[in-house]
């Protein structure tokens, strides 16, 4: 990845690539006080708040743990996306989301508040019954239905 500052992150808008130039180049790095951002463009639907995996050419699509097996690289979308269209995807970061800041992740039925996080067969959530691991990356609720829950972390979010 390259790149370093803010970019003008805008975690809450897509890009169509053609009715308006992009804001950055795929997978350049921007920061803002909820973390860092990769700059991607979906590769099929993507819905908020979904985690996707991001491969070397920058294309994100829903994670699952298939999916994590070929790439280290994993986010959160904090917007719906069509295919094509561009996007921030969360990436984490030193102190990265928390409580307040509105930063979430899709995740399962049964959720400990706080436990590692996982991917799952289930595309673009997470949850605390082992398979791959998501490293720098927690839930900070419990959850009793799958729902987009606030998350928080210590670094770049990998596998």
């Amino acid at each position: 990845m390259s790149g370093s500052g803010s970019f003008g992150v805008n975690f809450k808008k897509v890009w169509d690539g053609v009715s308006s130039p992009l804001p950055a180049k795929l997978k350049d790095v921007g920061h803002s006080t909820e973390g860092s951002f990769v700059f991607v463009q979906a590769n099929g639907a993507i819905a908020q708040y979904d985690f996707v995996h991001i491969d070397t050419e920058g294309q994100a699509a829903k994670c699952t743990t298939t999916l994590a097996a070929q790439t280290s690289q994993v986010g959160t979308a904090q917007i719906a996306a069509a295919d094509n269209e561009y996007l921030w995807v969360w990436v984490g970061g030193q102190q990265g989301g928390g409580t307040g800041k509105g930063i979430k992740g899709s995740i399962l039925t049964g959720y400990v508040a706080k436990n590692t996080l996982y991917t799952t067969a289930t595309a673009g959530s997470a949850d605390d019954t082992a398979t791959t691991k998501l490293i720098g990356v927690v839930g900070l609720t419990a959850t009793t239905a799958t729902q987009a829950v606030e998350l928080a972390s210590t670094s770049i979010i990998t596998t």
